[in-house]
């Protein structure tokens, strides 16, 4: 693991700096740099400032009739999500940043959450891998060099782009990743219902991780159920009291216009980023590749929607129905199918949306260990998605901007090892051959 930090980190991005053309040589390095100093911006938070001064004020006109249709400020956030910087306002308003020319003191208080979020993150990613290796290996002595997996496991953390980009742009993301992390520790641990309420948060947020709810419903999982539906009503219980039923009822037509549309932008990592990317090829007056449109989303096309609709529904439809050959398999892998494809199958997936990779790569790594090609696939997604590739963008206009979405390749090469390893087969395999020797695990692998 130090060495595959070490090449992946630092010589492998030394190596994009150096031998990238000039101004496509942005490295992940640079982000993680920003991390350690605090430096993010307010992608998240002065969207949700603007919309949360709209909300407290009377009006007659919903809420995202006016910020989103009228005004076309891009506030994608339920009314829920107000209630996080509701909640710093209430602590500091003056420490809260929600503009790039902000000069209060220092750090600002999302810049602070946002380093406990990370460090949760690191923390639950780390024990997550630590569960795995003593499940599928109990007979290896893990315990003597936990604290140095665990080191190399935060600078992971830290060098993960995903991850990192999500804190410098200033995104309420950063908190999605770590509760995913922490629903996926809390899962593994058997605490369905401290789970649930982790899920349920990332719900208040981020709605369609609802379909956690079905998933568990048709698997029995009704402590995760209880928890999910608690911490979800409690939480709209509080937004509608302070922002009222009106501005959430209005909330729908937001959904149902973005799902139609998706984004065009290459960090729109999903069939329907895909799919807009190839339209811009003929026409990038309507198909923003390389720029991403302020006060719009992609024009609706039938033949993109339908294949969204479509692709979308393959996904979802594959990650919550349980296969009878599957009965059995392996739940924990289970629930990072379901919290990947939930991600995927979302017509706007941006890069850092995928950080709740980084504790799956954790999970998959353990169950991947005694099988060199699924190692090795593991190993070469792990290294797309965790770093960043400016150089593709250069061939934006040509057929060959599919290489643009390498991230999400990646994604699709992680969930099908998932699948691979939720089976019972998968799982015997791997505590077969854990009991066998060296040479013999590894043919019959």
């Amino acid at each position: 693991m130090a060495l595959f930090l070490g090449l992946n980190a630092l010589v492998l991005n030394g190596a994009l700096w150096f031998f990238s053309p000039e101004g496509y040589n942005e490295v992940v390095l640079q982000h993680s740099l920003a991390v350690l100093r605090g430096d993010g911006l307010d992608d998240s938070w002065g969207i949700m400032s603007e919309a949360l001064d709209y909300a407290k004020t009377p009006h007659t006109t919903p809420l995202y009739s006016e910020i989103f249709f009228n005004r076309h400020v891009k506030f994608q956030y339920p009314p829920t999500a107000l209630l996080a910087i509701s909640g710093m306002r209430l602590v500091d308003p003056d420490r809260v940043r929600t503009n790039e020319f902000y000069a209060g003191p220092w750090p600002t208080l999302d810049v602070t959450t946002s380093w406990i979020f990370l460090g949760l993150m690191a923390l639950a990613t780390a024990a997550v891998l630590e569960l795995r290796l003593r499940e599928l290996y109990p007979a290896e002595p893990w315990r003597s060099t936990t604290v140095l997996r665990g080191i190399i496991v935060a600078a992971l953390t830290l060098t993960f782009y995903p991850v990192v980009k999500a804190f410098t742009l200033g995104q309420i993301q950063v908190w999605i990743n770590a509760l995913f992390a922490l629903a996926l520790l809390a899962w593994m641990l058997g605490w369905k219902a401290s789970s649930g309420v982790a899920i349920g948060l990332i719900c208040l947020i981020k709605p369609h991780y609802g379909l956690f709810l079905v998933w568990a419903a048709i698997r029995g999982e009704w402590r995760f159920v209880i928890g999910c539906v608690s911490a979800g009503c409690v939480g709209l219980a509080a937004s509608i009291a302070a922002f009222g039923l009106a501005d959430h009822i209005d909330y729908l037509s937001v959904l149902l216009y973005m799902f139609q549309r998706g984004e065009t932008f290459y960090p729109n990592q999903s069939v329907n980023g895909l799919l807009n990317r190839l339209m811009s090829i003929r026409q990038p007056e309507l198909y923003g590749n390389l720029e991403f449109f302020i006060e719009r989303y992609a024009p609706f096309n039938v033949w993109i929607y339908g294949l969204t609709v479509a692709s979308s529904l393959t996904i979802l439809a594959a990650a919550i129905i349980l296969p009878r050959h599957c009965e059995g398999g392996d739940r924990v892998l289970d629930f990072c199918i379901m919290g990947l494809s939930t991600t995927v199958a979302s017509p706007i997936a941006w890069e850092h949306h995928y950080g709740i990779l980084l504790p799956i790569f954790a999970a998959l790594l353990a169950s991947t260990l005694r099988n060199r090609r699924q190692l090795t696939v593991l190993i070469g997604s792990y290294v797309l998605a965790s770093n960043f590739l400016p150089a593709t963008q250069l061939v934006a206009g040509s057929i060959l901007n599919v290489v643009q979405s390498y991230l999400f390749a990646a994604v699709l090469a992680v969930l099908l090892l998932l699948y691979r390893q939720r089976t019972p087969e998968g799982v015997r395999v791997v505590k077969f051959a854990d009991a066998l020797p060296e040479a013999e695990a590894s043919s019959r692998t």
